[in-house]
């Protein structure tokens, strides 16, 4: 590689070769159009800015020397110029401005396309320059890396008898400055691009403050949960957002740390973090919090509970299908033939057989419901040609005296009467379950209606029963179909759970709507095949 003296002497040969005149002013050719300079100022926009802050200081330490700061792409072209405005006239009357290329056939020898070519510092003082009109002038040259390459110079020119090599030194330092800034630059570019990305597709909802616990981050997913807009929220109190911002306050004010809170939003369940974020002096700055919607899990733990409960169910069913039903059914047979051979006209005993039947009776129901817990076929159903209308005039039948000692009035109506394909016995004890809760929710003197219709729009058949009991509040409803969950003093809470299960058995639907005090309505629809 040639020395700088050796390229100066070989340069000022090749303008003489190329018949330029010392003397004369040098004439530039071409110029970069206004559009083909943007560009150009767009590839090296990080460098220009970052330039721009230290090459200002770099002419403060100068103490009032007049210097003129140029920088250009790694073609050599002049992309910025600025500084004395003297010197940027002169310049200016030589042909030099944003948009020129320095070449040397054109601009003879300079110090631009020299530290292009070597890829080291240069300084040409006055009469290193091939134009003699240049001669009191002092030009620093220090090319600069962009991407693992030379991106470009920045330059520094001053009257000669200022330049000194301390100047070169200076400009130097300054270009090592610029390019660990713009690098630093870049790849804050590049963390905020990833940040962006991760910020704006995260399943997680993202928020921040500062150190005065304005928000001045929120990512699209918390914009959602929390029903707030990004431009609207920020650099408001993280106190003005419910649930989460007291949490966030404390982290903020008390250097606290949460973990897997567990919030509701908007009925949903989350589970929020929140932490301080400090700065390099190990001082809050600012404060994260996120939240996670954990409601799809905790929705299949339940499931998976409630799978181990009928699992346990189907053990402990076995045994007591063995173990009680077969004596119970024994002791039942027993007494009706003590009670029909005793023939005693004496009210307490009749009374006392009453009650004895009825609680046998009702161990006898609680057993049952254990057992069809536990069937292997409980999956299966036998379908068969049945009417709903005759099921249901069969429970009512079975039920009368209990209506009668309640002193409930039925309202029975079928408008449909025709035969479908269910498994009878399975449909038969939901309706007998659903009719058995609303005898319940009726203390005394009540009204249950019964409407039996076929579905104009799907055909299928709609099964109405109506109540003006006790009713049920939000919780209830929302737990009926679950095992185990009952209101009532002596109930298991299976059959309401099991007669969900056998609609679904046979692709029908169950709808409740139910209000305190006021009564409930149960809606069956069950296809016709």
């Amino acid at each position: 590689m040639e020395t700088r003296n050796e390229y100066i002497y070989n340069s000022h040969q090749r303008c003489l070769d190329r018949k330029l005149d010392p003397y004369k002013l040098p004439i530039p050719g071409g110029k970069l159009s206004k559009s083909e300079l943007v560009q150009k100022k767009k590839v090296l926009e990080d460098t220009i800015t970052v330039a721009r802050k230290f090459m200002t200081k770099l002419i403060a330490e100068l103490d009032g020397t007049a210097v003129l700061i140029v920088i250009t792409d790694h073609e050599g072209y002049i992309i910025e110029l600025y500084g004395d405005e003297m010197i940027k006239c002169q310049s200016e009357s030589l042909g030099l401005s944003t948009g020129i290329r320095l070449k040397e056939e054109e601009a003879g020898t300079n110090s631009i396309e020299m530290a292009l070519k070597l890829g080291e510092s240069v300084q040409l003082i006055g009469s290193d320059h091939f134009f003699h009109c240049l001669h009191k002038s002092a030009c620093f040259s220090v090319p600069f890396n962009s991407l693992g390459k030379i991106g470009g110079t920045i330059s520094v020119m001053m009257a000669a008898h200022h330049a000194s090599s301390f100047h070169s030194g200076l400009l130097q330092s300054a270009v090592d400055s610029i390019e660990r800034e713009v690098k630093v630059k870049q790849q804050n570019k590049k963390l905020l691009i990833l940040n962006q990305v991760l910020m704006e597709n995260s399943r997680n909802g993202v928020i921040m403050t500062n150190e005065d616990g304005k928000i001045i981050e929120i990512n699209a997913f918390a914009e959602k949960v929390l029903s707030c807009n990004k431009e609207e929220i920020c650099n408001r109190p993280i106190t003005e957002i419910a649930v989460i911002g007291g949490y966030m306050e404390n982290v903020l004010r008390g250097s606290k740390k949460y973990e897997d809170i567990e919030i509701s939003i908007s009925n949903k369940t989350y589970l929020f973090d929140s932490f301080p974020i400090y700065n390099e002096s190990n001082q809050i700055n600012g404060v994260f919090g996120q939240f996670r919607d954990i409601t799809e899990r905790l929705v299949l733990e339940r499931q998976l509970m409630l799978s181990e409960k009928l699992s346990a169910i189907g053990k402990i069913s076995a045994g007591l299908a063995h173990e009680i039903r077969n004596p119970l059914t024994s002791i039942i047979g027993l007494l009706e033939v003590f009670k029909v051979n005793l023939k005693t006209d004496n009210d307490k005993q009749k009374e006392y057989f009453r009650i004895i039947f009825s609680e046998l009776e009702r161990i006898k129901n609680l057993v049952q419901q254990f057992v069809m817990m536990a069937k292997p076929d409980a999956k299966e159903v036998s379908k068969s040609r049945v009417s709903i209308h005759e099921i249901i005039e069969d429970i009512l039948t079975l039920m009368e005296n209990d209506f009668k000692n309640k002193n409930i009035k039925v309202h029975y109506q079928a408008t449909f009467k025709n035969k479908i394909n269910v498994d009878k016995d399975k449909i038969k004890q939901v309706f007998l379950n659903v009719l058995q809760n609303s005898f319940e929710a009726i203390d005394f003197e009540g009204n249950i209606s019964i409407a039996v219709n076929q579905n104009q729009s799907d055909g299928e058949v709609e099964i109405t029963i109506r109540d003006d009991g006790s009713g049920m509040d939000k919780d209830t409803l929302e737990k009926l179909s679950t095992p185990f969950h009952s209101t009532k003093k002596s109930g298991l809470g299976l059959g309401l759970s099991m007669s969900y299960h056998i609609i679904e058995l046979h692709r029908g639907r169950i709808k409740v709507k139910s209000e305190k005090e006021k009564g409930t309505i149960f809606t069956i629809w069950l296809p016709q095949s």
